[in-house]
């Protein structure tokens, strides 16, 4: 009999007898997880716990003592960084490939702001720049340092693309095509600024 008076259908039974074994699973599945966890903690052994890695309440800065504390008391050697390497070609075109980069990204965005936000148009600051009677050595050399960076970001990037293909990885063809991206950006960079 249900709480109302009536009697309970047959479906309802089979219904609640399904939900109480289902409930009967699921909990000795969550034990079973327990236990199986609890177990796997005491054979790993306190000291492998994930609890016992970082002490819990310290902060990045006491952390960091304690590395280096570690470190010096261990005689660790310091990992070798840009001071202590010997210069080669490859190293310093792939510096400068990003200087020229980041050194061409702003120039655009700067270049575009100003667009933006000066009052006249480019011709009116041509003319002003022009007024300057500034001499021709001068001016080209100003076309070339403009030149310079878009150049040799072109030369090299057209350099990594034939290594993303697989091509030039031996040192001596590392350094023969550094050589060449050198040479193209020089001729390049000068025929643009004669323009």
């Amino acid at each position: 009999m249900e709480g109302n008076g009536q009697p309970r259908a047959a479906g309802a039974e089979v219904r609640h007898g399904r939900f109480r074994r289902a409930g009967r699973s699921k909990m000795a599945a969550l034990a079973l997880r327990c236990v199986g966890r609890r177990c796997l903690l005491a054979r790993l052994g306190p000291g492998l716990s994930v609890r016992h890695i970082v002490p819990m309440g310290t902060t990045a800065k006491e952390e960091m003592a304690r590395f280096w504390e570690k470190n010096t008391k261990s005689n660790r050697p310091l990992s070798p960084h840009v001071t202590i390497y010997k210069w080669s070609l490859p190293m310093a075109m792939s510096i400068t490939h990003r200087g020229t980069g980041v050194a061409l990204s702003l120039g655009v965005s700067l270049f575009g702001l100003a667009a933006l936000l000066l009052p006249e148009q480019f011709p009116h600051y041509l003319a002003m720049v022009k007024s300057l009677s500034l001499g021709p050595a001068l001016i080209y050399s100003a076309k070339f340092a403009l030149a310079f960076p878009f150049s040799y970001h072109t030369w090299n990037g057209i350099r990594h693309l034939a290594w993303d293909m697989g091509k030039g990885f031996k040192i001596p063809q590392v350094n023969q095509s550094g050589v060449l991206v050198l040479i193209l950006t020089l001729l390049s960079s000068a025929g643009l600024a004669a323009m």
